[in-house]
């Protein structure tokens, strides 16, 4: 009797493939160290406020200067930087025993606390220092003052002492579109700057808020006085609904005043109608899930706000 063999039903259309290896090869120590010095720069956040300030430049005048925007972005991303690098050194005991921070190259042993303090330091000082030498005076103010108020109001003084920090260390990111203003025009002499960094005032605890309500163990344990670790995560949830009905009307002033019109009204309009609802839901059901919904639905908010200023400006209907 012969013997039949018979193969798996798995086994028997599949095609012969050859492995591939899924692992990547590792950074070298050079590429792995400049991308550590990169991180404590907090990238992201210089992103956003370099956006705000190149936004405001582009609404501020119809004559672009080249030379003085270049170096508004280069100064502002310099003196952001060295800030967030500063604000890593200051905060480095909070950012050990947090999990959402404990990754930050002075935690993980990447950076010396020295090295991220020499590094701070040169950053702030050169981003002033470039815009001293090619802004003005205004633009240079409002550069420094950036870097100031977040490393010296905000992380050395309010952060660990009150619950307004977020409310009051908003003004750090104010700076960024006066800055950009006062490079386009050598001043800020009239109302629509002081209007956009108002909006970047108002839009950042319920921006902030929103990550602190989802992290709130974290910064209990840290003993951070974040607003939801101090009145607890529903009445949190409510005050961040309450402060978004206070920034949608600070985003939509523009159209009265006449500075912007319907293509900044549509596309402000239903951004703003979205963070309602979306921080609405949020108060009735504040859980983690929802406030991590919120926070993300609020991060590109921002920057699609001043850049609807832009289209709208430079727009057909201007």
């Amino acid at each position: 009797m012969k013997r039949v063999y018979t193969l798996p039903a798995n086994k028997l259309f599949q095609p012969k493939m050859k492995s591939v290896s899924m692992t990547q090869a590792p950074l070298s120590p050079l590429t792995s160290r400049a991308q550590a010095y990169v991180d404590l720069t907090k990238p992201k956040i210089v992103f956003l406020l370099d956006f705000t300030a190149l936004m405001a430049f582009l609404v501020a005048t119809r004559g672009i200067n080249l030379l003085a925007l270049a170096a508004v972005l280069v100064a502002g991303t310099l003196a952001s930087g060295g800030a967030g690098a500063l604000n890593c050194y200051l905060d480095r005991d909070i950012d050990q025993s947090m999990g959402r921070t404990s990754q930050r190259p002075i935690p993980k042993g990447e950076v010396t606390p020295f090295n991220a303090l020499i590094f701070g330091l040169l950053l702030v000082g050169a981003g002033v220092g470039i815009s001293l030498w090619l802004l003005s005076l205004w633009a240079s103010l409002f550069v420094f003052l950036g870097a100031a108020i977040y490393v010296g109001f905000y992380t050395k003084w309010l952060k660990r002492r009150t619950t307004l920090n977020i409310v009051l260390g908003g003004s750090a990111g104010s700076c960024a579109p006066l800055a950009g203003w006062a490079a386009a025009t050598g001043n800020v002499g009239v109302i629509a700057p002081w209007l956009m960094a108002l909006l970047v005032f108002v839009w950042t605890p319920s921006h902030f808020w929103s990550l602190a309500l989802r992290a709130s163990k974290d910064y209990a344990k840290a003993g951070i006085p974040m607003l939801p670790v101090v009145v607890g995560d529903k009445k949190a949830a409510q005050y961040i609904a309450l402060n978004t009905f206070l920034l949608v009307p600070a985003s939509l002033i523009f159209v009265p005043l006449g500075t912007f019109g319907i293509i900044y009204l549509a596309i402000a309009g239903l951004l703003g109608l979205g963070m309602i609802i979306v921080d609405l839901k949020l108060a009735f059901n504040p859980t983690k899930a929802q406030a991590w919904t919120a926070f993300k639905f609020s991060s590109p908010y921002l920057a699609i706000v001043f850049l609807a200023m832009v289209l709208d400006y430079w727009g057909p209907l201007h």
